[in-house]
């Protein structure tokens, strides 16, 4: 008897959940929540419900997953947790009853300790040793949950059935007061509670990916937004940066196809599994670079701390917090100044090693620099269209879409709320040239592509060297001539005696005109003056 019973488990409405709040320790909360429901209630129910291919350990209060070498389609197994990752979960129940029971179990678990978290479920039965293959019915199965997902009914809050507070975050019934790290407590609602906490978890959790290097002092990650020490100026901002791996779907499909028969069940779940392990391997390899390149840039003067001699330290907290991790996307927030830098960085190093599949490994990211108090979920919202628009920078360069790493961002310097397409057609599309090289492929000019992140750092440098230094109150007039063209500029230099404009290879008359193609070059790289500080040394474009 081979019959089985395939069950997926995904959450919905995430953007939503995670960022409605600006206060910094409901999203790290409301994260952690979204994450063991894939991932540590997942486990405990599948050990509940009789024997299972895993087992859990605590260490430092984080629940640790271990995969035994056991196969359901032997025998002796309820159930076989095929793998987690990509925002869902994958299991084998040997019976579909167990698998409603479990269903049962987790969406108890959400609905206590995860007030107004959407939890996704499907389940298929097949057969172990005819056709459809397992990698068949996963696929299918993940296409049946994604039409349930697009298609599932808009859930009402019950808002309360007699007199009732609201809650100063949701609007939904208040069930109790929280203080909030204020001046005064505030009422909350279930769903706040719950995200506060979770925050201690997640904390931890965060802390045991994370090996802090204290040898230059004793560093801390933020829990509040004033531990990233923003004050009045260029230190008021924040970077909120989502990354994002290319072609994880085609991966998936790929190895689906490769395994496509019945007799590769086995071969298939051991490289499903090798894949989600390798890409969490390389997820932590990337935020510990990125956590310790910040701590190797940390310049100590007479007792005050700064991040490569320029973002001062508070109370020895790294302006750096991840709310999202441990996958193929993350999303973290720091200070303004190093968002497009630490984004650059960690970009490099989670696409630094190969996966378990050995094919070309390339990421994309979207950087919004906003005000401190902007509201968190619209700066969300700007980041992923930052991130859309990266990638179809990445289909352009491509035809499959995954052999190039691109980042993209947006400087939100006012209130204004428009769509990222509405912004730049209004802001950056004079007459009709571009001013953005940006969105730019990392790595360095090959050809005639010279939208690269090498040559944007380069030119930063360059306009920060000593033949400009005397001319910095140019500068923005200069950006004020890029906006009405090249002959502008032109006439611009020549009046005020001006250096030629940064080099960009094989193109000399950009030094020029600072334009090629009716796409400005340099414009990008003014604008960022202010809110750049580079952590490393730029190699040569």
């Amino acid at each position: 008897m081979g019959e089985f019973t395939l069950t997926i488990i995904e959450t919905a409405g995430i953007q939503n959940y995670i960022y409605a709040s600006n206060n910094l320790r409901q999203n790290i909360g409301a994260s952690e929540l979204v994450y063991r429901a894939t991932h540590d209630w997942v486990y405990e129910v599948l050990q509940e419900l009789g024997s299972t291919n895993i087992i859990l350990k605590h260490k430092n209060k984080v629940l640790k997953l271990i995969f035994e070498e056991k196969g359901i389609e032997h025998g002796g197994l309820t159930s076989e947790l095929v793998y987690t990752g990509g925002g869902n979960a994958v299991i084998i129940f040997s019976k579909l009853d167990i698998a409603k029971e479990f269903a049962k179990k987790l969406s108890r678990n959400a609905l206590l300790y995860a007030p107004g978290l959407q939890v996704i479920i499907k389940h298929k039965e097949f057969d172990w040793y005819n056709n459809p293959s397992l990698s068949e019915t996963v696929i299918k199965l993940i296409g049946e949950l994604n039409a349930k997902k697009a298609n599932r009914p808009v859930s009402t809050p019950l808002l309360g059935l007699s007199v009732t507070a609201d809650c100063q975050f949701t609007g939904l019934p208040a069930i109790c007061e929280r203080d909030m790290g204020e001046s005064e407590k505030k009422r909350v609602s279930a769903e706040v509670v719950a995200k506060l906490d979770a925050f201690s978890a997640a904390h931890n959790r965060l802390l045991s990916i994370i090996a802090l290097d204290n040898s230059k002092g004793s560093y801390e990650i933020p829990v509040f937004l004033d531990d990233f020490g923003l004050d009045k100026g260029k230190s008021s901002y924040i970077a909120v940066v989502h990354t994002d791996g290319n072609g994880m779907g085609k991966r998936v499909n790929t190895i689906a196809k490769n395994f496509s028969s019945c007799i590769d069940n086995r071969r298939y779940i051991e490289e499903m599994r090798k894949l989600s392990q390798s890409i969490n391997k390389a997820a932590e390899k990337a935020l510990n670079g990125t956590v310790d390149q910040l701590i190797r840039s940390i310049e100590d003067k007479n007792g005050v701390k700064k991040v490569a001699g320029v973002v001062e330290l508070k109370n020895n907290y790294l302006p750096f917090r991840p709310i999202v991790f441990g996958g193929d996307d993350a999303t973290f927030i720091c200070n303004g100044r190093l968002g497009l830098t630490l984004a650059q960085n960690y970009l490099s190093l989670f696409t630094g090693s190969p996966l378990s599949d050995e094919l070309p490994h390339t990421a994309r990211a979207g950087v919004a620099i906003v005000k401190a108090h902007y509201p968190f979920a619209r700066a969300y919202s700007l980041v992923e269209e930052l991130t859309k628009s990266a990638k179809e920078r990445i289909r352009e360069l491509s035809s499959d879409g995954i052999n190039e790493s691109v980042i993209d961002w947006h400087f939100a310097m006012s209130g204004l709320i428009r769509t990222l397409d509405v912004l730049r057609e209004q802001d950056f599309m004079p007459d009709d040239r571009f001013l953005l090289m940006r969105p730019i492929r990392l790595g360095r000019v090959i050809g005639a592509d010279w939208r690269t992140w090498a040559l944007f750092s380069s030119m930063i440098k360059e306009f920060r060297s000593s033949k400009w230094s005397s001319r910095r109150n140019k500068l923005k007039d200069l950006q004020s001539a890029l906006r009405r063209g090249e002959e502008t500029v032109k006439q611009f230099r020549k009046i005020y005696q001006l250096p030629q404009l940064p080099v960009v290879p094989g193109n000399d008359v950009a030094r020029d005109t600072g334009y090629i193609d009716k796409r400005c070059t340099c414009y990008d790289a003014l604008e960022a003056l202010e809110f750049f500080v580079p952590l490393e040394v730029d190699a040569p474009c």
